[in-house]
């Protein structure tokens, strides 16, 4: 039986290029929580809606009744605020920490309702690892994530489950993208010239995906950080 992927947060357009390149390799389920994903996906994928509200047993026993044998779950989940500390509200905070960070440990609670789950990725940002002006909520919500895929992993490691994070620097996709139409000309080529190597593409995060759900070659990697970032951090 082909195994199966699950993708929260899939209304990403990096989740979409990431997922149209697994789909080669793996059956896909969707989980989406407000509407069903917008951007071109396999024909032939379950989608199934879940909010933050939902029974997590009622959304396991939607996947175990098509019978998928579930290998993995990509945490792909995130909202970006541009908001300085002053502005900021309490709604404000609570939604970036409920997307951010609750979205993750949901998908920790389902994978216990998922027998053959052997690894689980969330994608977190370097913004989680320094401070800048207008993003404080969505660094610290990152950071917060940083620590609760250290906590799953050896919350899991007992059920043979390996849980690891990806370090993600700007691609020119998805929230990357979004993030440019903040930036003036000059801000644009000053944020490339930090990264060594330029900006990134969807394809470098599919290969580290891979590369993290594949269990013989990541067999002894958990609660890992994979930076992935043209050399931002560096």
């Amino acid at each position: 039986m082909k195994k199966s992927i699950i993708i929260s947060g899939s209304n990403s357009e990096l989740a979409a290029e990431v997922s149209n390149k697994l789909k080669t390799k793996y059956d896909l389920i969707f989980l989406y929580h407000s509407k069903k994903p917008k951007f071109k996906y396999p024909v032939k994928c379950l989608k199934i809606k879940h909010s933050f509200d939902d029974d997590i047993a009622n959304t396991s026993k939607k996947i175990k009744k098509k019978s998928l044998n579930v290998h993995g779950i990509i945490h792909f989940n995130g909202i970006h605020r541009f908001k300085t500390l002053k502005l900021t509200s309490k709604e404000d905070f609570n939604e970036t920490f409920e997307i951010n960070c609750l979205t993750f440990v949901n998908l920790i609670k389902l994978s216990y309702y998922l027998e053959s789950i052997q690894s689980i990725i969330s994608i977190s940002s370097v913004s989680s690892k320094m401070g800048n002006k207008g993003i404080s909520l969505y660094s610290s919500s990152k950071a917060a994530l940083n620590n609760l895929v250290k906590s799953a992993a050896l919350e899991l490691v007992g059920r043979n489950i390996r849980v690891n994070n990806i370090i993600l620097g700007h691609i020119e996709k998805g929230m990357g993208k979004k993030t440019q139409n903040y930036l003036n000309e000059k801000q644009l080529e000053d944020l490339k010239k930090i990264h060594p190597l330029g900006f990134g593409k969807g394809k470098d995060l599919y290969f580290a995906t891979d590369f993290l759900l594949d269990t013989k070659k990541s067999r002894w990697i958990t609660g890992s950080e994979l930076v992935l970032d043209g050399g931002f951090l560096a």
